[in-house]
């Protein structure tokens, strides 16, 4: 079985609907994919308390050493944090799928087909997923395991974009020394301590991970 490859899930995560939505979507990935896919949720990591740079260090760390990301983009803006982490894996070229089950149109883009700021489209390994939550939700709702069978078919339509985003080719083309430069110079740019957590041999370990697993070529 080839190795499994780890998600971070981002989104808001600040109120019971984000936090269980996230929970019931991560869990329907990873049972869908027969743990091929492995979400990670910032939320599992956070606490409540002392909400400083340490928190933010924790969940850039996170979002560095994943293989792939998933982003729900809802709202009629997006949450602000779920930006910066998604521009923190395009500095890093990590494949990313920006779920939208949010039906009402947002933003000011007139050519692009994605309903948000247009700032966040047309990047590189980044597939967009729209999802009529309301639609959806009405098809499988009524029948026999509704809300298990609803969750599932969001849940496909993510893993196959994962599986979409990941054969992309990335931007270091096989370049571990480059792609290792990278990873250091967005962790000095960050700054505030992360280039601490994010030291030289760590940052090694990441892209040999990666690289072993195809995402850097």
């Amino acid at each position: 079985m080839a190795a499994a490859m780890r998600i971070y899930h981002a989104g808001y995560l600040f109120d019971f609907k984000h936090l269980s939505g996230n929970r019931l979507l991560s869990d329907a990935v990873q049972k869908v994919s027969h743990g091929f896919y492995q979400t990670i949720l910032p939320q599992d990591t956070e606490g409540n308390r002392l909400r400083n740079t340490s928190i933010r260090n924790g969940d850039l760390e996170l979002v560095m050493s994943c293989h792939l990301a998933l982003f729900n983009f809802d709202g009629t803006d997006l949450d602000s944090g779920t930006v910066v982490e998604f521009m923190i894996t395009k500095m890093l070229d990590i494949p990313c799928v920006l779920l939208r089950t949010d039906f009402r149109n947002a933003g000011d883009q007139t050519v692009s087909s994605d309903p948000w700021n247009l700032m966040c489209s047309d990047y590189p390994r980044s597939l967009t997923v729209r999802i009529h939550a309301m639609n959806l939700y009405h098809q499988y709702v009524s029948g026999p395991d509704g809300l298990s069978a609803y969750l599932g078919e969001i849940a496909t339509q993510v893993i196959s974009g994962f599986d979409r985003v990941r054969t992309m080719p990335s931007l270091f083309q096989g370049d571990l020394a480059k792609a290792e430069k990278i990873y250091s110079w967005v962790a000095e740019a960050c700054g505030n301590e992360l280039g601490k957590v994010m030291t030289k041999e760590r940052i090694e370990q990441i892209v040999r991970e990666k690289a072993e697993l195809d995402l850097l070529s």
